[in-house]
This record gives C-alpha cells, sequence and structure tokens, in this order.
C-alpha cells in the first residue's frame, strides 16, 4: 500500500469502492463535496488512477491493507 494515503484518503477509497457518490461521502463524513473532491485528486495523484474506477481496482486488490 501507498504508505502515504492518510486515514481519511482510505475511508473515501473504501467508500468510492462501495460504490457512494461524492456527494454520498461527504454526508457519510460529514465534510463538504468540495473537500471530497479535494481527497480524490490527491487519492488519484498518489495512486496515479485515472478514474473512480481504478480506485475501487486498487481497494480490492489491497484490501487486506484496509482492514489493518
Amino acid at each position: 500500500m501507498q504508505s502515504n494515503i492518510t486515514k481519511r484518503e482510505k475511508e473515501i477509497i473504501n467508500l468510492i469502492a462501495e460504490g457512494y457518490s461524492n456527494k454520498e461521502i461527504s454526508n457519510k463524513l460529514r465534510i463538504s463535496e468540495c473537500t471530497v473532491k479535494t481527497h480524490i485528486k490527491f487519492i488519484m495523484l498518489k495512486l496515479q488512477a485515472r478514474s473512480r474506477v481504478e480506485i475501487a481496482a486498487y481497494y480490492f486488490k489491497n484490501i487486506k491493507e484496509f482492514s489493518e
């Protein structure tokens, strides 16, 4: 797993993998939708992902890392 992924980013990656929209993530985590978009932008940069699908694929390939 990328060691520089924050706890909040891990939460968002998990929710993306579960199919949550940005608005649903913002409601669940009680943060603004703009903040969610910013987190996703940094997640994509860190993972070199080009889409939410690639973020979800990363989650499922590394699921053990998320359960620690």
